[in-house]
């Protein structure tokens, strides 16, 4: 009986794999000794960097006030650049309208996409060093939004639970009772099967809307340097979000991808993946 369950599960597991929705973007990629060349530096510079950021302070109603202030200003072009590339990749059948609110509640150094809004928490305003790096988190939740993540996410993890239980209804035919735990696991396996790819994504396309927005493009890099220095242990663990070196590296890559273009004088469109037929 073993052996049924193992089979039972392996193909589960695959079968959600390759059910699942994937990023429909081609972007640069990194090399395994690059990322760890980038490794070795954020680790040495988080050993030597004070860890003074608290992603927990309690900002007085005059310090949320400023915030807004500066973030109302910042995510006014990412919002245009963003409503403009989403009806040139959607063709128009999509809803490009969004908004940026600033939830004056949260604590932590965190933003969010809901699929239709973008959600920035005080700390993340507060932490980011200059207004480049600001637009860069708006538009990398903008980027959420377009992409249709959130959709993607929610249809990964269904599918996910849905093999697991035939897998749960599977073993059960064999007389074992397993309460649930494979529609539990399915569900798990399709929230993280391409979770790490859309941050990805989402880190590609933001910079094709800060460039549109006209934000200098080279300090959006140094954000997940930076991020390393609060978080160290981001630098080398990769769950539902990548590592910050390899999505400094890819970044950087994307910066120059993005800067022939503008030297070509091409579209400033992310690079999108041929279906095959």
């Amino acid at each position: 009986m073993k052996i049924v369950v193992h089979i039972v599960v392996a193909s589960a597991a695959l079968l959600v794999v390759s059910s699942c929705a994937k990023p429909t973007t081609h972007r640069p990629m990194s090399s395994k000794t690059e990322i760890q060349r980038e490794q070795q530096l954020q680790a040495q510079a988080a050993k030597s960097a004070p860890k003074n950021f608290n992603d927990k302070k309690k900002y007085s109603q005059e310090e949320v006030n400023h915030m807004a202030g500066r973030l109302g200003v910042i995510s006014q072009p990412i919002e245009q650049a963003s409503g403009a590339l989403c009806m040139e990749l959607t063709q128009g059948k999509a809803n490009c309208t969004f908004n940026v609110v600033l939830d004056a509640d949260k604590k932590g150094l965190n933003a969010h996409a809901d699929g239709q809004n973008v959600v920035v928490y005080p700390a993340m305003i507060d932490f980011a060093n200059n207004d480049s790096q600001l637009a860069f988190v708006i538009a990398h939740e903008f980027a959420h939004n377009i992409m249709g993540h959130m959709k993607a996410l929610q249809r990964n993890v269904t599918i996910g639970a849905l093999l697991g239980m035939a897998a749960d209804i599977a073993v059960s035919s064999q007389g074992a009772s397993t309460d649930g735990q494979f529609t539990q696991l399915g569900a798990q396996q399709g929230q993280l099967s391409y979770s790490s790819e859309f941050e990805h994504e989402a880190d590609y396309v933001g910079l094709y809307i800060l460039a549109r927005a006209g934000f200098k493009l080279e300090d959006a890099p140094m954000f997940w340097r930076e991020m390393s220095l609060a978080e160290p242990d981001a630098i080398y663990i990769s769950t539902t979000h990548p590592n910050n070196p390899q999505r400094t590296i890819e970044m950087e890559k994307t910066v120059a991808e993005i800067r022939a273009k503008q030297k070509q004088g091409l579209p400033l469109l992310p690079n999108i993946r041929v279906k095959k037929s």
